[in-house]
């Protein structure tokens, strides 16, 4: 039987309505799933299922971010200072030294999103679906609504769906309702009514991992239009925060900053006692401070996450090439033997 060709009608509350009922908004047939053709037209209409993704910053823009620590921003300061004064000298070296250290800061990060991405793309999720009669395995970026997903223990729910037929069914949504147990699912309908994901127990939310049993599902939000995809999309509307590390960073250069200024106003104090002019103090102070702020402290704390951040890409392609590579191993007759990973 072939799946009907129309896009389904925005429906809200799936776990209050039959399997079945599901099965027709969706015009799918659970025994067939969805013609090849009527994925690919719901995959043009509605995107990729995957969550929105920031736009990569301009160059420029990456670049003034790197002037947002107080170790940065101090050096910046005593360099116009010294130009005020006409300390060229000191405030061309000062400038450099800051460009410096904002230009190895920028290539650092630039490697450490590299591997990030790698990461990311070894670790490309799949789905077992049921397309024109067939069951296959296909990236789970190219669900779409109406899809019938076969989930199993140790699988990773791929979109919101409303389940159809549940086997022994369990799911961790502690990510999603901080429950710490998981919660025990069936296919029964629900009585009408506003409810909350903890409370349907017949719908499976995006990127919950299955703890026990199977099920057959019916896919009924996508990307941004699942649960996760809304908490993406507020995550992404409110302010992003410092780390914790730039905020011990920004109060330790605030400590030394704090004593060097101290130490200051004690060498401008005895240096009046002496008879000292005004400029040897200044040019005094200028190194004073120099001297106290570890500017190089920031590059250096980019250059060791990085560096980490591509020492964990590189051991995880290393644990997905070896489990991978048992999967297709040439027999002596020129066949294809299947073996299983761990």
């Amino acid at each position: 039987m072939v799946a009907h060709e129309h896009a389904p009608a925005k429906e809200h509350n799936w776990y209050s309505r039959a399997p079945g009922d599901v099965a027709s908004a969706f015009g799918v047939d659970l025994e067939f799933g969805l013609s090849s053709a009527t994925a690919a037209e719901r995959l043009s209409v509605n995107g990729p299922n995957s969550l929105p993704e920031e736009k990569p910053k301009a160059a420029w823009l990456r670049f003034l971010d790197q002037y947002t620590s107080y170790m940065e921003l101090i050096p910046v300061a005593a360099a116009v200072v010294s130009l005020v004064i006409k300390q060229w000298g000191t405030a061309v070296l000062l400038l450099v030294l800051t460009v410096g250290n904002a230009v190895a800061g920028l290539r650092q990060e630039g490697k450490a999103e590299s591997a990030m991405n790698a990461l990311k793309s070894m670790m490309k999720a799949t789905a077992r679906v049921r397309r024109d009669g067939v069951e296959e395995e296909v990236p789970a970026e190219e669900l779409v609504v109406g899809d019938v997903v076969l989930i199993t223990a140790g699988d990773q729910v791929p979109a919101d769906c409303r389940i159809v037929v549940a086997n022994a069914l369990q799911i961790d949504e502690s990510a999603l309702t901080g429950e710490s147990t998981p919660a025990v699912k069936d296919a029964a309908a629900l009585p009408a009514g506003k409810l909350g994901p903890g409370d349907q127990s017949n719908m499976a939310f995006m990127n919950c991992p299955v703890t026990h049993g199977s099920a057959t599902v019916i896919v009924t939000g996508t990307g941004r239009n699942t649960e996760l995809g809304k908490i993406s999309g507020m995550l992404s509307a409110t302010a992003r925060e410092q780390s914790p590390l730039t905020k011990q960073l920004n109060t330790l250069t605030l400590w030394i900053a704090a004593a060097a200024g101290i130490t200051m106003v004690v060498m401008f104090v005895l240096g009046r006692g002496r008879d000292l002019s005004w400029d040897v103090l200044f040019v005094s102070a200028i190194s004073l401070a120099i001297a106290a702020i570890p500017e190089a402290l920031p590059t250096v704390s980019q250059v060791i996450l990085s560096l980490g951040s591509v020492d964990l890409a590189k051991r995880s392609s290393s644990s997905v090439a070896t489990a991978g590579a048992p999967r297709n191993m040439p027999s002596a007759a020129g066949r294809s033997v299947s073996s299983s990973c761990a």
